[in-house]
């Protein structure tokens, strides 16, 4: 392994993805996955996670030619329940539908040919958000399948969690207060410590964390891990371009179909050419060309009746 300084080139913190799999998501290191898990869903007394077994752990060797991509960390305890947890870094506009298909899939994946229905566990899935997607002012929001008037649960077996790292600002060992915000800190600020003896005494007690940095430091000093996940920072800066430049170009097609909607129905009221071109800013030719794509007729000229001379008396 060549070691790389790192005091003076781009250290990598937990909001890449890959490196927060590789700490979360590899074999051997189920405690800090449970740990963190029982941070951020407030998990306390009997609720605990005690063990886990790694679903989908990574394989550094497959990742590099390629064999492996799946980023999510998928995990069961020893009640049969099943953890997906995923950090993402880009809030792109579908989101929330992917949210949907990852949670519906990992919760039909448990069913083998044999099984029954009756075999299938609960699902929690574990969102941690770069960027703000929800409207509650909450750093974590959880969700569950309800009645829309009496709240009554449909079932228990799904359940959404989001921790929106976004919304979360405190950077000062000092200002943390409890095990939730501790772990959030390293979640979003963990790149400010190259080693555990940079670590405030705050943080060093809390369980899992001297670790965690650990781990972030043993990766960003090795030159072939580093070039990986180098590498996966940019495909997903590429890929946050390519997709936001879709956006807009669908949201200024998008205003082109509302202009073209009120100039047919404008078309459909007889309104001339002149007075669509006047309230939708289309030229004459667009308005023709949607017109005749529509089959609408010019409108004829309003109807004036000819002025009655004057008779002499």
């Amino acid at each position: 392994m060549n070691i790389v300084d790192t005091s003076e080139v781009k250290y990598f913190g937990l909001t890449n993805d890959l490196l927060f799999k590789i700490v979360f998501g590899s074999k051997g290191n189920e405690k800090l996955l449970a740990l963190m898990l029982n941070a951020l869903l407030s998990l306390k007394g009997s609720q605990q996670i005690e063990e886990l077994e790694i679903l989908n752990p990574i394989n550094l060797p497959e990742w590099k030619n390629g064999k492996q991509s799946v980023i999510d960390v998928k995990a069961r305890d020893i009640s049969g329940e099943v953890y997906c947890v995923e950090i993402q870094v880009k809030a792109h506009a579908e989101i929330l539908k992917r949210v949907l298909f990852y949670s519906a899939a990992s919760y039909t994946r448990q069913i083998v040919r044999g099984t029954k229905y009756a075999d299938l566990n609960k699902t929690i899935c574990l969102w941690i958000m770069c960027e703000t997607t929800l409207p509650e002012p909450e750093i974590y929001n959880k969700y569950l399948i309800k009645h829309d008037k009496n709240n009554n649960i449909l079932t228990d077996l799904m359940e959404y969690h989001f921790v929106e790292l976004s919304k979360f600002d405190k950077s000062k060992p000092a200002e943390l207060q409890n095990r939730f915000e501790k772990w959030l800190h390293i979640l979003k600020f963990g790149d400010y410590y190259r080693s555990d003896s940079e670590l405030p005494g705050e943080l060093k007690k809390e369980k899992g964390i001297c670790e965690v940095i650990k781990q972030m430091s043993t990766a960003n000093t090795d030159e072939h891990m580093r070039y990986e996940l180098l590498a996966r920072e940019m495909f997903l800066s590429d890929l946050a371009t390519d997709l936001d430049a879709a956006e807009k170009k669908g949201i200024e097609k998008g205003i082109e179909k509302g202009i073209e909607k009120v100039a047919l129905k404008m078309l459909a009221k007889g309104k001339s050419f002149e007075e669509i071109a006047e309230a939708t800013d289309l030229t004459i030719d667009q308005i023709k060309a949607i017109a005749s794509n529509n089959k609408f007729c010019e409108p004829a000229a309003p109807y004036k009746a000819p002025r009655k001379r004057k008779t002499a008396t």
